[in-house]
């Protein structure tokens, strides 16, 4: 029999750190915007139920249409730590789902009819969720019995349908190629002042996408470095082990770094610390001179700038980013992963005064939560990353997540890019079996009515 390829898939990402990246996905026949979340597992959309409420009011048109449902339907779920939180209500319905390349299938997706923050005015264009963790986090309507769609989430029973191996692939173009503002600012006070004084501002080439999602693999274009592989725990959340931050290859001393757990979250800006631990990275990132004032910038000043989080407007001449600097995690097995200095660095003209800057650290934050993690993997540390979610078979081999530079990530995509197939378990290859068995009948059908048609042409 011929070898039939698994299914795979492609969408392109949009959106901001500050607002998540989502993909386009299309709900029964309306096109929404969905954040792609590896913290949680419910797909859910706002609806019109929502839309007379005050707090949906403001979430980009349109909403998905639905009927007053019956309340044994009703489902909700809560996000966030003990410092931020959200959560929102609604039912759970079966919605055909398309994706961007025209396939489509029936699924779980939940409608919500009310919010707590999970929709925010400065980010009016997200409409909804994909919940990319495994089905054990998915909270569950009132009552369904053994329904196994509502049991099931939207990238399982893709799988399921589709013959779709248990992989994705998640790829965030680097800051720099996306924020040209930003990039020829960091790059100018990244250079030595004798070279800035004969280098002009240049304004770089802006990548026109965000990012990809690919399901099924990865493709190998899309690797710019070595892959880092780290073992993934439980099924569940996506959990890993960290042993160490490292600043200058110098062991930053933290204390329960991984207690209860720590997660790799496409939902979560930052990388978020216990307070401590982010005071002892602050702490060993401003030893490390990354970035060094002159003599008109006060100790009080460089001191708040790190530890109160203050912006400082400065003229550009005052302040050196350092190009020797280096953080990086060290997982399990000392497997390290580098964090690019671009993502913690806010830096942007003073438009009031020429030749001055506004400059603050960014994408790392503190929280106390102990519910779900102390320590959250956000899209500081994913940006400029190709990071492929290899969700493993039971019987084969463990799950585990890849971290590679972000290679072509300028460069448009499709399913059919996707080359290196990951975690092809029964599941994918039973699928795509059958959708093999129905091509080939399909084909011998035809072929049966040509000859037909062209035995009763001839005569």
């Amino acid at each position: 029999m011929q070898n039939i390829q698994p299914w795979t898939s492609h969408l392109d990402l949009f959106g901001s750190p500050e607002c998540d990246y989502h993909a386009k996905v299309t709900i029964g026949s309306t096109l929404m915007n969905l954040v792609l979340d590896t913290g949680s597992s419910n797909t859910a959309v706002i609806s019109d139920l929502c839309q007379y409420k005050q707090n949906c009011s403001f979430v980009q048109k349109p909403h998905l249409h639905v009927p007053v449902l019956n309340a044994v339907d009703s489902v909700n779920a809560s996000y966030g730590n003990a410092k931020l939180r959200s959560a929102w209500k609604g039912f759970s319905t079966e919605q055909l789902v398309s994706l961007q390349e025209g396939e489509s299938m029936f699924a779980r997706v939940d409608v919500i009819s009310e919010n707590q923050s999970f929709f925010i005015p400065r980010c009016a264009h997200n409409q909804g969720i994909w919940g990319l963790a495994h089905a054990s986090l998915q909270t569950q309507p009132e009552y369904h019995g053994d329904s196994l769609t509502f049991k099931s989430t939207l990238f399982d029973t893709i799988r399921k349908q589709k013959g779709l191996p248990n992989a994705f692939t998640y790829q965030i173009c680097p800051k720099s190629a996306v924020d040209s503002q930003f990039a020829q600012e960091f790059n100018f006070l990244s250079q030595t002042l004798g070279l800035r004084n004969t280098t002009q501002l240049s304004k770089p080439n802006q990548c026109m996408r965000q990012g990809h999602f690919w399901l099924g693999g990865y493709p190998s274009q899309s690797v710019g470095s070595e892959i880092v592989w780290v073992p993934l725990m439980h099924q569940r959340y996506y959990q890993v082990t960290i042993e160490s931050f490292l600043v200058n290859n110098q062991i930053v001393e933290m204390e329960q770094i991984n207690l209860p757990r720590t997660i790799v979250d496409t939902g979560t800006k930052d990388i978020v610390l216990s307070r401590q631990n982010l005071q002892k990275l602050l702490n060993a990132l401003w030893h490390s001179k990354l970035v060094q004032f002159d003599a008109s910038v006060s100790n009080e000043h460089e001191k708040s700038f790190w530890f109160d989080h203050a912006e400082l407007t400065i003229p550009r001449s005052s302040v050196t980013i350092s190009s020797d600097v280096s953080l990086q995690i060290a997982f399990e097995g000392n497997k390290k992963v580098s964090i690019a200095i671009e993502n913690i660095l806010n830096i942007k003209p003073f438009e009031e005064m020429k030749g001055w800057v506004k400059i603050s650290w960014t994408g790392l934050s503190s929280s106390e939560g102990k519910n779900m993690a102390s320590t959250i993997l956000g899209n500081t540390l994913l940006r400029g990353k190709t990071v492929i979610f290899d969700r493993g078979q039971k019987d084969a081999y463990a799950s585990r997540i890849g971290f590679t530079g972000a290679a072509g990530c300028c460069r448009s995509s499709s399913g059919h890019d996707v080359n290196i197939l990951l975690s092809v378990d029964n599941v994918s290859k039973a699928a795509t079996l059958v959708r093999g068995r129905l091509t080939s009948t399909m084909h011998a059908f035809i072929l049966l009515m040509t000859m037909a048609f062209l035995a009763t042409f001839q005569l």
